[in-house]
C-alpha cells in the first residue's frame, strides 16, 4: 500500500486515470464477490467460525483430540500418573490399530488439582486454546460437577468420567453430556454396610470430606448399615488439607471404629493422629483411601489386616489382559490403584463413538456412545485386535456391543453404570490386597447386592 502512494505522489498528472478506472473496477469486485458468497451458502449452509481447534457441529473435523483432565496435584495427586499410564495404553494400541477415522488420536493433559476452581480453568483452557473435543476426567467427584455444570455442558463437549462416583452425578445438570464408567458409590455404600457388618464392625464413625463424593460415601453407607441393624455413632464432616483434624475426630466421640471416606492427603493427617492417640479399635477404608504411598508414610503395620471397598471392575479375560498389558507397559501393578481398568474402558468408548460417528464433533460423539457400548450387537474387546475387528463391523454398517476390561460398560439415560463390581481389599503383609469382587446391580429388577462371603478376621 504504501509504494502505491508514493506513485501517486510522484506522477501526479495519472490521478486523473485512477480516478476514472477505480468505479468499474469496484463493481466488478463486488459482482464477483457476490457470485462466490452465494457458491458458499449453497455448498456449506453458513458462515460461523468454530473456537480454535473445535469442529462446528456434524463436522467430520480431523484427528480426534481429547483432554486428560486428571489429578497430578491436590489431595488425589496419588492417582494421576497411573490414570494417565491407563489412558496412554488405550491410545497407543488405538493408535497402533489403525486410529480413528484413520487418524492416530491425540490427546493433550492437564491438571485438575483436586481442585474445583483449577479444574475449570483447565477444562476452559482445554476447549478454548487446546481444541479438545472431549474430556476424560475429572476425577473427583464434586470437581466433575464444577467442570460439567459451569463449562463442558454449556460448551456442549463430552465428559466421560472414570473416577466420580458421587450419587449426586446422577442428576447433575450436563445436558446428557456426562458419562461414567464406574458404578455409583450407592452401590459401594451398601457393600461397605455388608463388609462392616460382617466384620462384627459397630459404634462407627465416618470421617468424610465435605464434597459430594464424602457426602454421598457417607449417607449410602449409614443408610445401609443402620438398616441392617449396626450403629453410626458420628458422621463428621472435614475439610481438605488442614494441619490437623484433632476437633473432627473429637466429634467421633465414643465410636471404636473409623471410616476414612477422604483423599489421601487428608486421611493421612487425621489416620496419623489417630493412630498416635491410639483412638480407635479398627479401621476400614474406601476408594479415596486405597493408596499404598499414604499407608507406606503411616506405617503399614498400623493397619494391617484392616479392610476397605473401591468400585471395581467384574473378574473377566478383558481384565486379566489388561492388568498384563499395564504390568508390562509400566512395571507396576495396577491392583495398587482403584480405576485403571476404567479409565482404559472410556478411552476406548469414546474413540469407538467417535469412529461410528464418523466425526470428532462431540455431540455427535455423545449420540453415538450408548450405540457403541449398550446391547445388542457385536461384542467388541479392547486391544488391537479388538479394535480391528470394530472398524470391520462398522465399515459394513453392523451394530457392535463393547465389552470393557472393567465391565460391559452399559450406559442409563443418565449416562450411569448400572451393572459392575465393588472389590473387597485388604492391608496385608505391607501391600494392598484385592480379596473379592462382588458383582452388583443398580438396575429396576437388579439385586441390588453382593457377594455373601465373608472375610475371615485377622487374615
Amino acid at each position: 500500500m504504501e509504494e502505491g502512494h508514493v506513485q501517486e505522489k510522484k506522477y501526479l498528472g495519472m490521478t486523473w486515470l485512477r480516478w476514472l478506472i477505480l468505479p468499474a473496477l469496484l463493481a466488478l469486485i463486488a459482482s464477483v464477490a457476490v457470485a462466490c458468497g452465494d457458491d458458499d451458502d449453497d455448498e456449506d449452509g453458513g458462515d460461523e467460525t468454530p473456537a480454535a481447534g473445535r469442529t462446528p457441529s456434524g463436522g467430520e473435523g480431523g484427528a480426534l483430540k481429547l483432554g486428560l483432565l486428571f489429578p497430578f496435584t491436590g489431595d488425589l495427586s496419588d492417582f494421576g500418573p497411573a490414570f494417565l499410564n491407563a489412558a496412554t495404553l488405550a491410545i497407543e494400541e488405538i493408535n497402533a490399530a489403525g486410529g480413528v477415522n484413520g487418524q492416530p488420536i491425540q490427546f493433550v493433559q492437564a491438571d485438575d488439582g483436586t481442585n474445583p476452581q483449577q479444574a475449570v480453568e483447565e477444562a476452559r483452557r482445554l476447549i478454548d486454546v487446546e481444541g479438545v473435543h472431549v474430556i476424560i476426567g475429572p476425577a473427583a467427584s464434586g470437581v466433575t460437577l464444577q467442570v460439567v455444570e459451569s463449562v463442558t455442558a454449556p460448551e456442549r463437549i463430552l465428559v466421560v468420567t472414570s473416577s466420580a462416583t458421587s450419587p449426586a452425578l446422577t442428576d447433575a445438570n450436563d445436558n446428557d453430556y456426562l458419562f461414567r464408567v464406574p458404578i455409583s458409590d450407592a452401590a459401594q455404600g451398601v457393600i461397605h454396610a455388608e463388609l462392616a457388618r460382617e466384620q462384627n464392625l459397630d459404634n462407627i464413625c465416618t470421617m468424610y470430606i465435605n464434597n459430594a463424593y464424602g457426602q454421598g460415601l457417607s449417607e449410602e453407607f449409614t443408610k445401609a448399615f443402620e438398616a441392617a441393624g449396626g450403629t453410626v455413632t458420628a458422621q463428621v464432616s472435614h475439610e481438605e488439607q488442614q494441619t490437623t483434624y484433632a476437633s473432627e475426630l473429637a466429634q467421633c466421640g465414643d465410636a471404636t471404629t473409623l471410616i476414612a471416606m477422604s483423599y489421601p492427603e487428608t486421611a493421612g493427617v487425621y489416620l496419623r493422629e489417630a493412630v498416635e492417640q491410639d483412638l480407635f479399635e479398627h479401621y476400614q477404608f474406601v476408594d479415596g483411601t486405597k493408596s499404598d504411598e499414604m499407608f507406606a508414610q503411616l506405617g503399614w503395620e498400623n493397619f494391617e489386616g484392616q479392610y476397605g471397598t473401591a468400585p471395581g471392575a467384574l473378574d473377566r479375560a478383558t481384565g486379566d489382559a489388561f492388568n498384563q498389558k499395564y504390568q508390562e507397559r509400566f512395571n507396576e501393578d495396577p491392583a495398587r490403584l482403584p480405576f485403571l481398568r476404567e479409565t482404559y474402558d472410556a478411552i476406548y468408548a469414546v474413540a469407538l463413538a467417535a469412529q461410528k460417528a464418523g466425526s470428532t464433533d462431540s455431540t455427535a460423539i455423545r449420540d453415538a456412545l450408548r450405540e457403541i457400548a449398550n446391547p445388542p450387537g457385536e461384542t467388541i474387546n479392547p486391544g488391537e485386535e479388538g479394535w480391528a475387528a470394530a472398524l470391520e463391523a462398522l465399515e459394513a454398517g453392523e451394530d457392535i456391543d463393547y465389552d470393557g476390561a472393567s465391565s460391559a460398560v452399559n450406559w442409563d439415560e443418565n449416562g450411569d453404570i448400572l451393572v459392575g463390581a465393588i472389590e473387597i481389599w485388604k492391608i496385608e503383609n505391607g501391600a494392598i490386597v484385592v480379596e473379592d469382587t462382588r458383582p452388583i446391580d443398580l438396575s429396576e429388577g437388579g439385586d441390588g447386592g453382593g457377594g455373601d462371603e465373608t472375610p475371615e478376621d485377622g487374615e
